[in-house]
């Protein structure tokens, strides 16, 4: 039984891999309720996420949680894969921001998990145990979540760097600085590059872009914006620019909004996105290392990340059509993966497991942790019926 929401996520979570029955979930898609003065809403599982958020930014409300598929993911799959976001360095990840759950067990029962209030320590905490277990538990059908009016003020900060490592070392010291912004977004050359030949558009020849967004009070913000840009140019950015009309503050966003389109187009070749996560202070050196391993097995890549969290997606160009460049393609994955999960990293920062990921898990939380994740799927479901073959469970 493989549940199934909008089937977005990279890590084959919902490809019925030993075949069986796919629940669309999809027609599951009405917002129950939205309570203002409970800073609560509840959805069931097949509403869009950007649905969702129009329908709570009538309210001045808001759910943390920004996943880059919104305009199609569903908040059944968001939940299943613990998503993240570009917001999640400041307000935390999927699994910060549900109450409670209604799921279907694997022999039948409907249980409800957590509470529908902000503050809930009844028990062992089931919720957090659902969110993030991709469907191999059971079958989430509702949720209740957490939510937060929306910022008086927003803005943000741009920077370009001759080095990406340098534009690494910049996100410790925005935050050595006492700033935590809403985001920090980077792009490499690879993806400045693919921008300016998509859309026709002159960026400057630089190693990496990055962009600094900051909300709260009108007030806090202009004063949160102002040492951004100290601290951008003491680190060594050029062409520092904060946005002071509302045409800047799309127009800093072009390069990021555009790569994922722009990048397979003017390559020809598949983008296979690479999720790993790094302590912040290492970005530097994981970014070069990354490219250095990609270039030792011929692979071309590009790098976007949600740097503020550490969170770095390597996109691989890949012909998927060639046996021999998608085992090179395979191999540099793996030697990544197990170069990050070294530096004490994880192989995984929102994306999930899937079964991309399954045989590298084990390496990550070691013999003893797998053990317990193997017993908890048995428990709950002994006949392996829910999802199986991902995760490695």
């Amino acid at each position: 039984v493989i549940p199934r929401g909008a089937g977005t996520n990279f890590v084959g979570g919902v490809v019925p891999s030993k075949g069986g029955i796919v629940v669309d979930l999809t027609g599951m898609n009405r917002i129950l309720e939205i309570s203002p003065a409970d800073l609560r809403c509840t959805v069931e599982a097949g509403v869009v996420h950007a649905k969702l958020e129009s329908e709570l930014a009538k309210h001045g409300l808001f759910w943390p949680p920004d996943p880059g598929s919104s305009d199609a993911c569903t908040m059944g799959g968001v939940i299943a894969m613990n998503a993240g976001g570009m917001r999640a360095l400041k307000y935390g990840t999927t699994r910060d921001w549900v109450l409670g759950l209604k799921v279907v067990l694997p022999n039948g029962e409907i249980i409800r998990t957590g509470s529908r209030t902000l503050k809930g320590n009844a028990g062992y905490d089931l919720t957090r145990l659902f969110v993030g277990s991709e469907g191999t538990l059971g079958i989430i059908t509702e949720a209740t979540l957490k939510l937060r009016p929306i910022p008086e003020a927003e803005n943000r900060i741009s920077a370009y760097f001759e080095s990406i490592e340098k534009a690494g070392e910049a996100v410790s010291k925005i935050y050595m600085a006492g700033i935590v912004p809403a985001s920090i977004e980077l792009m490499d050359r690879s993806v400045i590059a693919a921008v300016s030949k998509w859309l026709g558009k002159k960026f400057p020849d630089m190693d990496a872009y990055l962009i600094v967004s900051v909300d709260g009070s009108r007030s806090e913000v202009e004063a949160t914006a102002s040492k951004v840009e100290q601290v951008l140019r003491e680190s060594g950015a050029s062409q520092v620019l904060r946005a002071t009309t509302q045409e800047e503050f799309n127009e800093i966003w072009t390069i990021r909004s555009e790569g994922a389109t722009a990048l397979p187009n003017v390559t020809g070749k598949m983008n296979v996105t690479h999720d790993v996560c790094v302590p912040i202070s290492k970005l530097p050196e994981a970014f070069k290392t990354i490219r250095e391993i990609c270039d030792r097995y011929g692979i071309p890549v590009a790098i976007l990340s949600h740097a503020g969290d550490g969170n770095v997606h390597a996109i691989f160009s890949v012909n998927l059509n060639d046996p021999e460049e998608s085992a090179r393609a395979k191999r540099a994955h793996d030697e990544m993966c197990r170069y990050v999960i070294r530096i004490g990293g994880t192989i995984s920062g929102e994306h999930g497991i899937g079964i991309d990921k399954a045989e590298l898990l084990a390496e990550e939380v070691g013999p003893a942790a797998m053990a317990l994740m193997r017993a908890i799927k048995g428990l709950i479901d002994p006949n392996n019926i829910m999802n199986p073959g991902k995760m490695g469970v």
